[in-house]
């Protein structure tokens, strides 16, 4: 079953004044899940991230972000001088680095889940 997810942009956010279209979402969105007996978490992200911040949520290295950012396996834009990692590309390399991991665990769990057929 997937997770329910609303998202709405900072420009939308911005908007003041009366209820506006996005406000009236979520609490049709919220209104929904509670009936279904849903748990409802609201929740902020980053748009763009430093390379320290990067590394603290992936758990490596700012020195790591760095070589991984010179080589293209991260993907960063240049804000004045420095570098900032979209929060989406810090999602992707923890998947990818949480797939990789499963891949090289699988075997061990498989053996000691159903032993050596």
């Amino acid at each position: 079953m997937s997770t329910p997810v609303l998202t709405f942009g900072p420009e939308v956010l911005r908007q003041s004044g009366e209820p506006s279209a996005w406000e009236e979402a979520l609490i049709a969105f919220t209104r929904r899940a509670g009936q279904s007996g849903q748990t409802v978490v609201v929740s902020t992200e980053a748009n763009l991230l430093s390379p320290e911040e990067a590394a603290q949520r992936l758990m490596v290295s700012r020195s790591t972000i760095s070589r991984r950012i010179a080589d293209g396996e991260i993907q960063a834009v240049k804000v004045g001088n420095r570098h900032r990692i979209p929060y989406s590309e810090v999602r992707r390399v923890w998947h990818e680095s949480m797939d990789a991991m499963a891949k090289v665990v699988a075997p061990d769990i498989e053996a000691e889940l159903f032993g050596d057929e």
